[in-house]
């Protein structure tokens, strides 16, 4: 069956979805010491080769998303694994805002020499779509780190036990939901959920999935659809219920039991496209010869390191380590998805055609 695309999203779901721009918060460093990244770190990454380039100063990676998210904790743990390779400091700036434009404006306009790094995670692949960067995925030497699956949850409060109740109340009104920035794997997955339920909802829009989940163990909205990774805890602790996987698999999650996949309530949404969450690190592509391939080097130790392998495993996220070529494929795939999603959905105010980027 030909999977289709969502149709015109209704203007409650896409009005609350904008971007905004906010300043970076204070860094937190880690170094080849270790530090507040990752805790109880494992052994320290391989050694680099002789002769091989390595920052003589500390460098910085511009996180896309606020603290405490899975973009975050992957950056976290990668730069305490790149501290050890290299036995330098290697510190974490968050600057949320403009689905990654800000971050990414930031690396771009300092020098390309290895010194800043971006810490991305998947609306790089519409960044052009949506207006916020002008540079295309294939610009960066993207370096994927880890991802997780979509769940909806709701409070422990809440009048929904199932996803069914959820529709149901949906198709009487909307109501407020969060998932996250525009731009992000779980605005789109909550698109996608709502087209093939035939529902609307009045999305609210923060800087991430922290403030997201926060928004609904506060009751400000209703329901949330972010990580299940990002959502662990609350779910181990009995604070969100998560309702349905946004996936077309279930998921076991030890003390709570199987979370149903949403295509058990709503068969078609098999029928779509769907887009992958991808975290990762990015450095300009034109950086130094000697610069790109020693990160090449640097994340590949720091990926077989014990520091990521422990943070990957206790995060419970999928490791999603690729060749240079294999990220740069996802990359071109991820971009015509998500910008041409969110350009249908009217999300995104650019037409994806007038940079050439075709339809899938």
């Amino acid at each position: 069956m030909k999977k289709r695309w969502m149709s015109l999203v209704s203007a409650a779901m896409t009005a609350a979805i904008i971007l905004t721009g906010c300043g970076s918060s204070t860094p937190a460093t880690t170094t080849a010491a270790g530090a507040e990244a990752v805790s109880e770190a494992g052994n320290e990454a391989a050694a680099p080769s002789e002769g091989s380039w390595k920052p003589t100063g500390s460098v910085t990676i511009y996180c896309f998303s606020a603290a405490g998210g899975a973009t975050d904790y992957a950056d976290r743990a990668m730069a305490q694994a790149l501290g050890d390779y290299w036995g330098t400091s290697v510190q974490v700036v968050n600057q949320p805002g403009g689905s990654g434009g800000v971050a990414a404006g930031t690396v771009w306009n300092n020098a390309h020499d290895g010194t800043s790094v971006l810490g991305f995670a998947e609306p790089i692949f519409c960044q052009r779509a949506m207006g916020v960067f002008p540079e295309a995925p294939s610009a960066w030497d993207l370096m994927p780190i880890l991802n997780t699956s979509a769940v909806l949850s709701v409070p422990e409060n809440s009048p929904y036990k199932t996803i069914e109740d959820l529709i149901a109340a949906s198709k009487e009104n909307s109501i407020n939901m969060a998932s996250g920035t525009g731009g992000s794997v779980w605005s789109l997955k909550a698109s996608i959920f709502a087209d093939a339920a035939g529902i609307t909802f009045n999305r609210l829009n923060y800087e991430g999935s922290v403030p997201s989940q926060t928004a609904a163990l506060s009751g400000e909205v209703e329901y949330v659809i972010t990580g299940l990774a990002e959502q662990m805890e609350y779910i181990k602790s009995g604070k969100l219920i998560p309702l349905a996987m946004i996936e077309d698999t279930p998921a076991e999650v030890e003390g709570f039991g199987t979370i149903p996949a949403v295509t058990d309530a709503v068969p078609s949404f098999a029928d779509y496209i769907q887009p992958m969450q991808c975290i990762g690190i990015a450095i300009p592509k034109d950086c130094p010869e000697e610069v790109r391939a020693a990160y090449k080097e640097a994340y590949e130790a720091a990926m077989a390191s014990d520091t990521m392998q422990k943070a990957i495993a206790d995060g419970n996220f999928n490791n999603i380590q690729m060749s240079e070529d294999e990220a740069q494929a996802l990359a071109s795939d991820l971009e015509k998805v998500f910008s041409w999603q969110l350009y249908d959905a009217e999300v995104a105010p650019e037409d994806p055609s007038q940079f050439g980027i075709e339809r899938p």
